[in-house]
């Protein structure tokens, strides 16, 4: 029996907390898509856009969820999206767009120095798998 409360069981007992706020802002991004996609398709009945929408709030929502439970194969997810949208950042910067790259550029290269760092390295390698 565990002495934390039950809404806490969907986090993992090692979670850290930079882990935590990565896992944050992912979510927040993923609930930013969801509402874009129900806007793209009540306002301007944009089912491509709606589409793009939901496919990036899965590519958020997958690997925060695979990051609560410290599962790897979410963390070499998001390692690739992470480093992916620094290389499509840097392009934008490349394109005029600085403000934009500056945005995407800096907190995914963040996630990715974190991912890649020795303290997390070592708490995805050795866990128990907790359900």
């Amino acid at each position: 029996m565990s002495d934390r409360p039950r809404w806490m069981t969907i986090f993992h007992p090692d979670l850290t907390w930079p882990l935590f706020v990565i896992v944050g802002y992912l979510f927040l991004v993923a609930i930013g898509n969801l509402l874009a996609a129900y806007n793209n398709l009540v306002s301007q009945s944009n089912l491509v856009m709606t589409f793009g929408n939901l496919i990036s709030m899965l590519l958020y929502a997958l690997p925060a969820y695979g990051l609560i439970k410290l599962k790897p194969w979410a963390r070499f997810l998001e390692l690739a999206l992470s480093i992916l949208s620094v290389i499509l950042g840097i392009v934008l910067m490349l394109q005029g767009m600085l403000g934009m790259g500056v945005l995407v550029v800096v907190p995914h290269g963040l996630i990715a120095i974190y991912l890649l760092s020795d303290t997390c390295r070592k708490l995805f390698a050795i866990k128990p798998d907790i359900q």
